[in-house]
């Protein structure tokens, strides 16, 4: 089969699956796949609505590349803002701690910290911070471990498995907190589309009835912890914003919208 046709093969498949950017990704498949055993291989998983980033084993966020599996949810373009948020909060601010809550694949944090290190981006010495990556899930946070191997970091991010950020001793720190937590409602989890429901795991997207079940968790830490000050960063859906704005309406939060001109993040500061 030559490349044109190889290439044909593997649009059509994609178009029929329905996939979104088949273009891009037609391309990258072309450039995975040794030989006719692995395209097959390939294509039946798209068939089947296996996310292309599960089948490969990769995602790129914020331009990094990351190792993915179904222990951790796919990043999004949209949390990119968060990481852009979260750069501007440091550079303006003096924080001691940051917390990443949740953490996946680590894509968050990670992509802050190799920004931060950009010269042209911050200047000043990061190492007397500390970064901090929790998630409940073990499974996941073998995900993180090999990411922060990946980028040479593992002097730099401390792994925690904690819900929220119970068991971290905040007392008396300046800390940014990051949080991306399940805030589908459980009504709209269930018409998810089947590349999502039947491969993401639902305890990285589902939120509860009201979307947060998470959220409201996180505030009552917050509530109880003995901060100096804090900065948190928080995504959550549009539908539902109100209400996550609610949990922390003490401190004023405050909406930023995403590329899409939704409203999804909530920066909040003590």
């Amino acid at each position: 089969m030559n490349n044109l046709t190889q290439l044909f093969e593997i649009q059509k498949a994609l178009k029929q699956a329905k996939y979104p950017d088949y273009k891009r990704i037609s391309k990258e498949i072309a450039e995975y796949v040794k030989n006719e055993k692995d395209l097959k291989r390939v294509l039946n998983n798209i068939k089947i609505d296996k996310p292309w980033e599960y089948i490969c084993g990769n995602a790129e966020f914020y331009t990094i590349p990351f190792e993915v599996n179904q222990n951790v949810m796919i990043p999004r373009i949209e949390t990119e803002k968060l990481v852009a948020l979260a750069i501007q909060e440091y550079k303006d601010k003096n924080f001691d701690m940051v917390i990443d809550i949740g953490t996946g694949s680590g894509c968050i944090i990670i992509s802050l910290i190799k920004s931060l290190l950009i010269p042209t981006i911050y200047k000043e010495d990061i190492k007397e911070t500390e970064f901090i990556a929790t998630d409940k899930s073990v499974k996941a946070l073998r995900v993180v471990k090999k990411n922060v191997k990946k980028h040479d970091l593992r002097d730099l991010v401390i792994l925690k498995k904690t819900e929220t950020i119970n068991h971290i001793n905040t007392k008396d720190k300046r800390v940014l907190l990051l949080a991306n937590l399940p805030y589908i409602p459980t009504d709209q989890y269930e018409k998810l589309d089947k590349s999502v429901k039947n491969y993401e795991p639902k305890s990285a997207l589902e939120g509860g009835e009201d979307g947060n079940r998470e959220y409201k968790k996180l505030a009552e830490e917050i509530e109880k912890s003995s901060m100096k000050s804090f900065t948190l960063i928080l995504e959550t859906e549009e539908s539902i914003i109100d209400k996550t704005k609610r949990l922390f309406k003490k401190y004023s939060p405050h909406i930023v919208k995403d590329m899409s001109d939704k409203e999804r993040f909530l920066i909040i500061r003590s």
